[in-house]
């Protein structure tokens, strides 16, 4: 890509700096017309106009700026970008970014499009049109690959031009194009799931966190499938979680996910869970002098921010870390991981952010969900709400009283999984005794034994 720099002022020397002068072919200028900037050529308004189809016009001013896009509107030239001081200054308000430990890390256009191979691709579809698109456009146009956008879509906007770009609806361009570059955030757009199932390639531009490479973690490999067609129980910590169930788990050498504190139901049985799952900052923090308890004969997984925080340290071989991606919740969230060694998805409840999907990866193909109540008695740290009345310490409920669930994201996360299951091929089932949890159907728990105790 050729680029003609509108503007012979500061700003267009900087975009010369930018692009390198393999990339600009001329400068042009209403006053400066006829002299050389860096050896190239300032043209007239009139000679640019006359290579406009040749070449990608950039205009290269912050005060002028508006009068310049008049200046080519009025001409007739529409496939022209912008590069101002909101370049330099400002892009990284723009740019792709990804909340991880409190930290904010961005990526530029440039990264990203190469690490999406964005050349592969002949026929780019751009969804989204916001403040951002000339930016994208711009980087488009430097990969040389401007070219190959045939089309923008957005569904507030269904015809015109953008940067001589035209704008269509995805049902006009679905079966021509074969890469979709989504340039809103997840939390504008419901794009994911209208195309999930197209021939295209949907790149997400603000999905950076998978070039973040300390969010992976391989050694999850292990665990694939390493329990395929057997069955799993879920024991969730409710009021309904009884010693009893636990002891007929043992007797029949059933797989057990336990969640956050259940070691505080050790004392009243000798039952220990193949896994326990946390993912609550306050649970972890409470938890930390009873580490070796906990792990003394559980696999632990843990969402992977605690292992870098200051105030908890878990090292332990029975440890493992996950990367829980938490994003903000909408209808369209969350997502449930087909692999955890690149990340789970944050849905209100350890029993989703890390459970679910984890007994998903190692291929159980029945998971049975018990004490998972589903319903809050006054605030989370009520002592009604959990199986022992000392569940929480008395700091724990001086910090947390009056906090409630959030039961619209858990009952939303619970529907997606259930979706998710019989797509996929395992089945999830409520085998609780009681509660409010419907997302799920429901079986007897007792009923699940009978044939065995009817063996003995």
């Amino acid at each position: 890509m050729e680029f003609i720099l509108f503007g012979a002022g500061d700003i267009g020397i900087r975009a010369y700096k930018v692009l390198g002068k393999n990339h600009v072919s001329y400068f042009a200028d209403n006053k400066k017309y006829g002299t050389e900037i860096y050896g190239k050529k300032v043209l007239s308004f009139e000679e640019m106009v006359q290579r406009a189809e040749k070449y990608q016009i950039l205009i290269t001013s912050d005060k002028y700026v508006d009068v310049l896009e008049e200046q080519l509107q009025n001409a007739g030239v529409n496939n022209y970008l912008i590069f101002n001081r909101r370049y330099n200054n400002e892009m990284k308000k723009v740019l792709p970014q990804y909340n991880y430990l409190y930290n904010t890390k961005y990526m530029d256009y440039t990264d990203i499009l190469l690490n999406y191979k964005i050349h592969k691709y002949r026929r780019i579809g751009i969804y989204g049109i916001n403040e951002y698109i000339g930016s994208l456009l711009l980087e488009l146009a430097i990969q040389s690959v401007l070219d190959n956008v045939v089309a923008i879509i957005d569904p507030d906007i269904q015809e015109g031009f953008v940067h001589g770009i035209p704008v269509m609806g995805l049902n006009d361009v679905r079966s021509c194009i074969d890469c979709l570059l989504v340039n809103k955030k997840r939390v504008e757009s419901g794009i994911r799931e209208e195309a999930e199932n197209e021939d295209f390639v949907m790149i997400d531009m603000y999905d950076i966190d998978k070039f973040v490479f300390y969010n992976r973690h391989p050694e999850l490999e292990q665990f694939r499938s390493i329990h395929k067609g057997e069955r799993a129980f879920i024991l969730g910590n409710g009021p309904s979680l009884a010693v009893s169930d636990l002891e007929t788990l043992k007797k029949n050498h059933e797989i057990c996910f336990g969640l956050n504190k259940i070691h505080k139901i050790y004392g009243l049985t000798e039952w220990r869970p193949d896994y326990i799952c946390m993912s609550d900052a306050r649970v972890i923090n409470a938890c930390e002098n009873e580490l070796d308890e906990i792990t003394a004969e559980s696999v632990v997984f843990m969402a992977d921010r605690f292992f870098y925080s200051d105030k908890v340290r878990f090292r332990s071989d029975n440890v493992q870390y996950v990367h829980l991606k938490s994003e903000s919740f909408y209808p369209n969230l969350p997502g449930f991981s087909g692999d955890i060694t690149e990340s789970v998805y944050w849905g209100g409840s350890v029993a989703y952010d890390l459970t679910l999907q984890i007994a998903a990866y190692m291929g159980f193909e029945e998971i049975y969900l018990l004490g998972m109540d589903h319903y809050n008695v006054g605030s989370v740290v009520d002592p009604r709400n959990h199986f022992s009345s000392d569940y929480f310490s008395d700091e724990e409920k001086a910090i947390y009283e009056g906090v409630a669930a959030d039961f619209d994201s858990m009952n939303l996360a619970y529907q997606k999984a259930e979706t998710y299951s019989r797509k996929h091929g395992f089945r999830i089932y409520n085998a609780t005794r009681g509660g409010r949890l419907e997302a799920f159907e429901r079986v007897d728990f007792d009923g699940l034994f009978q044939k065995n105790m009817g063996g003995v």
